[in-house]
């Protein structure tokens, strides 16, 4: 009989599933399902939806399929929902990250008053591409702790036309919703988004520019967007942390931990969504 936590499992993976296929080729590649990406970003392979084992090679046709569609060769899953996989991985000789999972029902959340300007943006507000900005500053590795509105003007001009283009289409088609939180006199200092399929959305890119971090700004643009998610009609709530300690800031938030989402690949543990790269990484 399955649980609680099982049914929860089943919800978020049927998600990750699904949250590619509009911007994604998916191909067929033994066990696993690879999304090749018609987006700026690349995507991952996953198990697939027949519930059949992961061999080993599944992992070699993989290996061949990415090289053929010129995709890096990444992978995800659930490490509840298929405990064999890591250990295979590993063999494989691929880099292996682990990032808790979390969720929240709309049943579990409760309206918090929010002590910071925070606004759900508009597809055609100006200030979402200054969201975007500031998710390049906040999610660069190389970006000093003093880090702040030169820096993300910086990078606003330096946008592609592909991004914006990607940007702007998906928050026309209300598959993605930004949240921002604003500093009088600075403008946006930290963004984060929600991607919906059906009823069920995951919180992706939540980042601070680094000089406004631990002021509380990533944990008020997560609450927003869970009151609009679930506003919106969206059931189910889901998110990736980074590690054990941002887990830890959601759980206190009210997300529940369910398991594990693991990420695979050749050159380093990372895992892109396809809506700008930083899915897991959140500054809260």
């Amino acid at each position: 009989m399955m649980t609680e936590v099982d049914l929860l499992r089943t919800r978020a993976d049927r998600y990750l599933d699904e949250a590619p296929r509009s911007d994604s080729e998916a191909i067929s590649v033994g066990a696993l399902t690879l999304f090749v990406s018609r987006t700026p970003w690349a995507y991952y392979a996953r198990p697939d939806r027949s519930g059949r084992a992961v061999r080993q090679r599944d992992l070699v046709r993989l290996r061949r399929a990415c090289a053929n569609w010129r995709q890096p060769l990444q992978l995800e899953w659930i490490r509840e929902l298929h405990p064999s996989l890591e250990a295979m991985v590993r063999e494989f000789g691929l880099m292996i990250s682990a990032h808790p999972l979390l969720v929240m029902t709309h049943e579990m959340f409760e309206v918090q008053r929010r002590s910071v300007r925070t606004v759900v943006l508009d597809p055609e507000d100006p200030r979402l591409l200054k969201a975007r900005a500031v998710a390049h500053v906040a999610f660069d590795q190389a970006m000093g702790a003093q880090a702040g509105v030169a820096q993300r003007e910086a990078r606003f001009v330096q946008l592609d036309a592909d991004e914006i283009r990607h940007t702007l289409d998906r928050a026309r088609s209300g598959r993605t919703v930004t949240g921002i939180a604003v500093q009088e006199g600075s403008g946006v200092v930290a963004v984060g988004s929600y991607n919906r399929v059906g009823d069920t959305a995951e919180i992706v890119g939540v980042g601070t520019l680094p000089a406004y971090r631990r002021l509380g700004f990533g944990s008020e643009v997560v609450q927003l967007l869970c009151e609009n998610a679930f506003a919106s009609g969206i059931r189910l709530v889901l998110l990736a942390a980074e590690d054990e300690p941002v887990a830890q800031i959601y759980q206190r938030l009210g997300f529940r931990r369910i398991g594990t989402c693991m990420g695979a690949e050749e050159q380093g543990p990372t895992v892109d969504r396809g809506v700008g790269g930083e899915a897991i990484r959140e500054e809260v």
